[in-house]
This record gives structure tokens, sequence and C-alpha cells, in this order.
């Protein structure tokens, strides 16, 4: 039961940083890399799985944080499956998600 509780509070602990982390990278970067580094050790420590939108905040490549406009370009692509592309400026890896099939 202890458990349980503990990894309850590491949740809450990783979506406050994570949020913190998301709305701070405007104005101060490097404390915005901080919080998220921060929150990725709690994250592993607990096995704490992030909910999908706050998901999307994170690098595959340097498992940094990711902000579309701060350090991430975001292009969508046409053709026969439409494709989100998301682009981390720190590592150059390329996330991928298919949004739609034709």
């Amino acid at each position: 039961m202890k458990r349980r509780g503990a990894k309850e509070e590491a949740a809450s602990v990783v979506k406050a940083l994570t949020e913190s982390a998301v709305s701070l990278s405007h104005t101060d970067p490097a404390m915005a890399k901080a919080q998220a580094a921060l929150a990725r050790k709690v994250k592993l420590k607990f096995n704490v799985r992030l909910e999908p939108h706050l998901r999307s905040f994170t690098c595959h490549g340097c498992k940094g944080l990711l902000v579309p406009g701060v350090n991430a370009r975001v292009r969508l692509g046409h053709g026969k499956l439409t494709v989100v592309r998301v682009t981390c400026l720190d590592c150059g890896h390329v996330n991928r998600k298919v949004v739609k099939e034709a």
C-alpha cells in the first residue's frame, strides 16, 4: 500500500514538473531543461507513465524537453497519410505521428 501511495505522489510530481517546464521554456530554457530532467528521473525511478498530451513534449532521441517553437519544428505532411513530423532542434531526431489515413 505504501508503494502505491508513493507512485501516485510521484505521478503528480512528474505531471507538475513537466507542465512547469513547458510553461517556463519560453522565458527560462535552462530551468525548463533542468525540470524536465528531474521529471524524467522521478518517472524512471517510480515507473510512472505520462499522460498522452504530456508525452508529446519528450524527444525520443535525446530524451529532452521538446517544445514547438522553442527547440522543435512541427511540419504537417500531406499525401496518402497525414503525418505530423516534430523535429528536435537539439539532436535532430524526427518524431513522426500518423494522424489520418486517406
